[in-house]
């Protein structure tokens, strides 16, 4: 262990590299730690060095290098528990804290407090558990006026479970707040802590980070004393955030360690604090964070800047207009608009409030220009329909930006854009309802959104104990074995999960079409493409199929209507993954015979024309009847017309644009494999050689799933396993091997039909070599 003699000896900066570097060596591919033992020690050197270099700093970077102190002690601490040298020095760095703050009360226990604190949180989630477990999954198959009401019985019940949560983290900040105050003494002014985010939205959890700033009355700025009343209000809120990192649930990557970063290769992971349980934080100090009082301490060369969020109020008004120095990847602004009062002085948090509320009903063209440019980046990030269609080819699921972002933010926008200022999402949706934007049925299906994406958020949290945002595995093996929709799925039921990303299309939908939402006026109806949309996207084909049976029964033919073209897409594709493949091209033709299931198929193709659709859209429709065509020609054993059809889609996706189609290069790589597929089955290896390497290549350049690339590697093998070519086919087929072992469990390897395949196909190239050798040494002999 490092001494403070030592410490000092050279540059910190380059002893913080020298421990991150040794810290690389006990992480695993993934930068997750392998020997706690060790890292913990790592942790523990590193922290007292930023304890000690704390000494030489500047009154700002005297602070941060604390909060990293403070934390990096605590991670040391949780992973080795009963090492009282690691305790010892986090009692230490309290009691220092306190002196260096120049607190009132320099015996104060804040491992004691944080302690108190701990218990006030484990009690607001047994609490909260208990009422979550209360709510019921809605049943799929229910009538529509049972499940409104089991909707809105949901929908209150959420309401309920998220007011509790609110005001118990608020008794845990205020708690926080007043013990903070009482160690530093009597405040040198008026002030009040005032929350923002998830807290102000009462949409909070018991597992979030704490996003504040801290207000002064107004005046204090004019003050002889105004720079020791901005100390005080500095070293509150170090002494608040290290209680916050002592109950120890504050990863390391959120303060933000440069030598992290610093000692990270180009395709390297950087360190990842798998281990920490992250729970209640205060917003972390990266960059594009730093939601506390002490801002933005850190310039970087893209963003060479500080801010600093304790601002007496009319000070703290004026960000509201500004965004030139405060692109931290969020605009202040934006989070400005949404507050509530936690402590303190409620007159101070009143006047804010009404600054707010007066922006807002402004008619400024800049405080619009930007909230619409916001609200068109949010559009594109937060796009219903595109991520979930990304997750497709991924295996992991981040809920809060597919499930909770994809509702609130735009719900949101909607209340700022109608000048409402209450914070709450269903307070929003009910003002505009009585303000005559929506009508009732709209208020309702947008309650249950935003009823479903805090269930959603609350159960997975409450699940893993931990602010852990991803359901699903750490990697995708197979694109048709991806588990992330039946695990997002799980969490609520397949009923709830379908309505909620209908209704959130629907809503992003509108938004996105408006010319002018400054007089915005909408309603949202749930159509049977909607709900047959969200059934394919999940990937509920049996669903679909179900819904079809009684949908077409009900509903005569139509092929001239946009809707029902994508109806029988959906479906026609549900046959296909359900290996119904004839059924799958009597769902486009709805005849007996192949040639004129053909000539319908070119048919709708030519309808799609006379819509009025994009050129990409049009496109997008005829790609994918070509390729669901294609498919079932393949399966059924007609390879050129499979051929044929193939070429087609792959040519259609070409013309199609990203935004409408956003795995059109991957659609087009499949093409390519499947071409190649057939031209092996007609014993055209040379070709199928061909379009098997012009495949690997896209899926490469295109993120394709592990599985998409191993089915190339085994066909570049079978192709040259024909052509004799023993050399090549082994080193694909060994590739291909190689590839499927690392995704695959090791207790599954022995049983996986495609493993066995490929070492099949290696040991065939083995003795086909083997038996080359002998003749041609023969031949010598």
């Amino acid at each position: 262990m490092a001494g403070s003699s030592h410490l000092v000896d050279s540059s910190w900066e380059q002893q913080l590299n020298k421990m991150a570097e040794q810290l690389k060596t006990f992480l695993d591919k993934n930068g997750k730690e392998k020997n706690l033992k060790k890292s913990a020690s790592i942790f523990h050197q590193m922290g007292l060095l930023y304890k000690e270099q704390s000494k030489q700093d500047d009154f700002i970077t005297k602070k941060l290098s604390l909060i990293r102190s403070v934390a990096l002690l605590n991670a040391a601490v949780i992973r080795q528990p009963g090492d009282e040298q690691f305790k010892q020095s986090l009692k230490d760095f309290c009691s220092d804290l306190l002196k260096t703050a120049g607190a009132k009360i320099l015996d104060a226990d804040l491992l004691k407090i944080a302690q108190e604190v701990k218990e006030m949180a484990e009690n607001m989630r047994k609490n909260n558990n208990e009422s979550l477990q209360q709510v019921k999954n809605i049943p799929y198959d229910l009538a529509i006026d049972e499940q409104k009401k089991l909707q809105e019985e949901k929908i209150a019940n959420i309401k309920t479970i998220q007011a509790q949560i609110t005001e118990n983290y608020k008794n845990i900040m205020k708690f926080v707040s007043n013990k903070s105050e009482k160690i530093m003494g009597n405040p040198p002014c008026k002030y009040s802590i005032t929350g923002m985010g998830s807290l102000a939205r009462c949409e909070i959890t018991p597992y979030s980070d704490f996003e504040h700033i801290i207000l002064l009355e107004e005046g204090a700025q004019d003050k002889n004393n105004y720079p020791e009343v901005l100390e005080y209000f500095r070293w509150f809120s170090v002494i608040f955030q290290t209680i916050i990192i002592n109950l120890q649930e504050t990863i390391i990557p959120s303060v933000a360690i440069p030598s992290f970063k610093h000692v990270t290769k180009p395709g390297e992971k950087e360190f990842f604090d798998a281990f920490t349980k992250r729970g209640i934080s205060f917003d972390g100090l990266m960059p594009h964070a730093c939601k506390l009082p002490l801002g933005r301490m850190e310039r970087t060369k893209q963003k060479p800047w500080t801010n600093e969020l304790i601002k007496p109020v009319n000070e703290m008004l004026t960000y509201l207009d500004k965004d030139e120095d405060l692109k931290n990847g969020y605009r202040i602004s934006d989070v400005l608009m949404n507050t509530c009062q936690v402590y303190g002085d409620e007159q101070i948090y009143q006047q804010f409030s009404e600054g707010v509320r007066n922006v807002l009903r402004s008619d400024q063209p800049s405080h619009h220009e930007r909230l619409m440019k916001q609200l068109n980046e949010d559009l594109t990030n937060f796009h219903a329909f595109n991520s979930l269609n990304a997750l497709n080819m991924d295996s992991k699921c981040n809920i809060k930006r597919l499930v909770y972002r994809t509702s609130t933010l735009f719900i949101s926008a909607l209340g700022r854009l109608n000048s409402i200022d209450d914070g709450s999402s269903f307070a929003i949706i009910d003002q505009l309802n009585n303000n005559n934007i929506i009508d009732d049925e709209t208020a309702h299906l947008l309650s249950y959104a935003i009823a479903m994406s805090c269930q959603v958020r609350l159960k997975v949290y409450m699940e893993k104990e931990s602010q852990d945002d991803y359901v699903g595995e750490e990697q995708l093996y197979d694109a048709f074995d991806n588990k992330v929709f039946a695990n997002l799925i799980d969490t609520v039921g397949d009923r709830s999960m379908v309505n909620y990303f209908a209704i959130v299309y629907n809503l992003q939908d509108v938004i996105r079409n408006k010319d002018d939402l400054s007089n915005l006026r909408f309603n949202i109806t749930l159509t049977p493409r909607d709900k047959f949309r969200m059934l394919y996207v999940l990937q509920l084909y049996d669903r679909v199929i179900s819904e079809w049976e009684s949908y077409s029964q009900e509903q005569p033919p139509n092929t001239s209507s946009q809707d029902e073209l994508w109806i029988r897409h959906y479906v026609a594709d549900a046959y296909y993954v359900m290996h119904q493949y004839k059924e799958s091209l009597l769902m486009l033709e709805r005849l007996d015979r192949f040639q004129e299931a053909l000539q319908f198929i070119g048919r709708v193709k030519s309808e799609i024309l006379y819509l009025n659709l994009s050129h990409s859209r049009k496109n997008s429709y005829r790609g994918h009847f070509a390729h669901i065509s294609a498919r079932c020609q393949y399966e059924l054993k007609e390879y050129q017309l499979a051929i044929d059809q193939f070429m087609e889609a792959s040519e259609y996706f070409a013309l199609v644009d990203q935004r409408d189609e956003p795995w059109k290069e991957i659609s087009k790589a499949n093409c390519f494999y499947y071409i190649g597929l057939c031209l092996y089955d007609l014993g055209d290896y040379d070709a199928a050689i061909t379009e098997a390497e012009k495949s690997l290549q896209h899926f490469e350049q295109h993120n394709g799933s592990v599985n998409d690339k191993c089915e190339c590697y085994s066909l570049l093998g079978r192709c040259h396993l024909e052509r004799d070519d023993y050399d090549k086919a082994l080193k694909y087929f060994q590739t291909e091997l190689d590839l499927r072992l690392q995704f695959v469990p090791s207790e599954k390897q022995d049983s996986d039909e495609k493993i066995k395949f490929a070492r099949s196909n290696i040991q065939i190239c083995q003795e086909n070599l083997e038996l080359e050798m002998l003749y041609w040494t023969s031949l010598t002999i």
